[in-house]
Order: structure tokens, then C-alpha cells, then sequence
């Protein structure tokens, strides 16, 4: 996983990358920053995505990570979430976080040139962790979740918290079961509410045993979830999901 802590260059938003542009959206009271593209000489309401970055400031290549979802038709907005880029509020990791995704989903469904049927969530890293606990809400008006490399396990955050680079990410008592349980899908797949595709990486040795141990768990408990291993590490994977997740919504994107 980056750890990539807010530093001096990174309290605000750098500047847009070219074909996006920089906006706010409300958060509850909050009123937080994220980049918007529209695909050129789009006509009618497109599909849209949602990407939660990795790391914990958003920066323009965050953006392009996620372009080729631009590229090929989608109406594309990465949100910096609380405590981020100059944003009002704290780093809650993975806790208060959810409900900007929630909120940058609502925004982004209001916009001109939006199908807001056709709304679709990735995360990669702690963003796809985020991204899969949205499969949880109700209120996330979405046609699908899908998290690449975002699997964690509350057993994550106690190796955060005993380790130098990480341990200020980590903003309660991992020692509280409660506090790590409700911060990952695993201990909740019960709960599932929308059809989550997690993405893992081969060479990802962590992620990929906690993936198998919950397509397990969730067999049991008939929750909609779906592993699909890709190419690549932690970094390596994003771009086969990517283009896996197009193939697979081809039909979708601009009709």
C-alpha cells in the first residue's frame, strides 16, 4: 500500500489535469474538493465512475490512473475525501470517509450529462477499501462497487499502528475489535446490500490469501461478492482491472 501522508505541496488541490477540471461537492457539512471530466463531444446522459484514489491526498496522477475510464466514454470524478488537500475535517481512515464517497456518488448523479442510473464506484488501495465498504449502503444509489487491491483485514491497522511509517494513519485503538471490524468488508459481508467485484493481484501475497479466505465466507453467507485475480502487484494490478472492468461494461458505457 502508498502511504502517501498529507506533506506541504499536498494541502490543497494541485491543479487539474488537462481534460478535467477542479470542483466541490458537500459532504453533511463539510465541502470537499474533487476533479471532473466529461468525455469530449459526449451528447447525452453518460455512465459515470466514481474513483477513490490510493493513498491519502489526491494528486493528478490519481486522475490518470483512472483516464482510460475516461477514454472510453465515462464521465469521470475523483474526489479528495476529509482531512485531504486542504479539505475541512480529519483523517478518520475508513470510517467518516464513507460517507464522502456516499455524498461525491449523490453529487455526481445531480450533474448534467449523467445517467444517474448508471453510477459505478472503483477504489484502488485504501480506496478500494473504501470502495467496498460502499457496498454496504443503501443510500449509495450505484450500479456496482468494484475495489482493486482493497481488501484489508482488521489485523492491517494493528501492523499500522505498530509501524513507524504508518502508525499516525491510524486514528483509534486497533486493539478495540469493533473499530477494525467496522473498517473492512470481511466481518460484514452479511450486510452486503450491492454486488461487490474485488480485484487482486497475483503477486499481492496479502491481499490475494485474504481474498480466497472471504470468497469462502461469502459463499456461506450467499453475499455478493466477486474475487477476480489479474496480472500484477499491489501498483501493478490497477491497470489490467481497469481494463477488465471496461470489457466487462463495454455494452454500458455509451449507449
Amino acid at each position: 500500500m502508498r502511504t502517501r501522508l498529507l506533506s506541504s505541496e499536498r494541502r490543497t488541490l494541485p491543479p487539474a489535469p488537462t481534460g478535467a477540471e477542479r470542483v466541490r461537492y458537500p459532504s453533511g457539512t463539510l465541502e470537499l474538493q474533487a476533479y471532473l471530466a466529461r468525455p469530449p463531444g459526449a451528447t447525452g446522459p453518460r455512465a459515470a465512475v466514481v474513483y477513490l484514489h490510493g493513498g491519502f491526498s489526491l494528486v493528478p496522477s490519481d486522475f490518470e490512473h483512472a483516464r482510460p475510464l475516461l477514454d472510453a466514454g465515462m464521465v469521470v470524478m475523483t474526489p479528495s475525501l476529509r482531512g485531504e488537500n486542504g479539505n475541512p475535517g480529519e483523517l478518520e481512515l475508513l470510517w467518516g470517509e464513507l460517507d464522502d464517497a456516499v455524498a461525491a456518488i449523490e453529487w455526481v448523479a445531480r450533474q448534467p450529462g449523467v445517467d444517474p442510473q448508471r453510477i459505478h464506484v472503483v477504489g484502488h488501495s485504501i480506496g478500494g477499501g473504501l470502495a467496498a465498504l460502499v457496498s454496504l449502503r443503501a443510500d449509495a444509489e450505484v450500479a456496482s462497487t468494484t475495489s482493486i487491491a482493497g481488501l484489508y483485514t482488521p489485523a492491517t491497522f494493528v501492523r499500522w499502528a505498530a509501524s513507524d511509517g504508518n502508525r499516525k494513519l491510524v486514528r483509534f485503538d486497533p486493539a478495540v475489535a469493533s473499530e477494525g471490524e467496522l473498517r473492512v468488508l470481511g466481518p460484514q459481508l452479511s450486510r452486503m446490500v450491492h454486488p461487490h467485484v474485488a480485484y487482486i493481484g497475483r503477486d499481492d501475497a496479502p491481499f490475494v490469501a485474504n481474498a480466497h479466505a472471504l470468497a469462502t465466507a461469502a459463499a456461506r453467507v450467499q453475499a455478493p461478492l466477486e474475487i477476480r485475480e489479474v496480472e500484477g502487484n499491489h501498483e501493478g494490478c490497477l491497470a489490467p482491472a481497469l481494463a477488465d472492468f471496461l470489457r466487462r461494461r463495454a455494452g454500458e458505457v455509451t449507449s
